[in-house]
This record gives structure tokens, sequence and C-alpha cells, in this order.
């Protein structure tokens, strides 16, 4: 069973895809609608990861937060975006994915 610190640093990994795609959507902060989402899902965000650390090593969250972020990133720009999705950014990404998992299944 995953518990309430590993679940906190899903939601904020999930949290930062939507804060960045929300900036996208805002036009470098033209957009007012936007811009408030992206602000919002940020303080979400920043706020599940500090919750996280408060019982999973700081390394270890910041790069599984950061790297939930990043893949979901590319992933929601590859599909949402229309953004490339060349074999070697798919290539990368998985080993991304890879480093998550090891960090995860690494930490106690």
């Amino acid at each position: 069973m995953i518990d309430s610190y590993w679940l906190a640093l899903l939601m904020g990994g999930f949290l930062e895809i939507c804060f960045v795609s929300m900036m996208k959507l805002s036009d470098g902060f033209r957009k007012l609608r936007y811009s408030i989402l992206t602000i919002i899902f940020v303080i979400l965000s920043l706020y599940s990861l500090s919750y996280a650390l408060k019982s999973i090593p700081m390394g270890t969250g910041y790069a599984i937060w950061s790297g939930i972020g990043a893949v979901g990133s590319v992933l929601v720009g590859v599909i949402w975006f229309k953004e490339s999705k060349s074999w070697k950014k798919m290539l990368f990404v998985s080993m991304v994915i890879i480093g998550i998992v090891g960090l995860k299944l690494s930490t106690n």
C-alpha cells in the first residue's frame, strides 16, 4: 500500500505537469485565466512536494517530483501541443522513467 507521503509526491508531480501546461497556454503570462491557473498549480505542487519531503529523502523526492513533471510535460507536449515525438526523445524519456522507478525501488 502506498503511504500518504508517496501519494503526495505523485500528486505533486502531476500538479507540476498541470502548471507547465497552463504556463504554455498562458502565452507568456498574457492570458489571465491560464496565468492564474499556473500560479495555483505551482503552489499546490510545491505544497505536495514539501509534505512528501517530511518522510522521503530530499534528493530522492525532488528527483522523482521533477522527473514526473519532466516526463509528463514531454508527453503532454507530444499529445496535446503536437510537439515532435522522435525515437530519440522517447528513448531518453524512457531513461528518465527507468531512473524514477529505480529511485523509488532504492528508497526505504
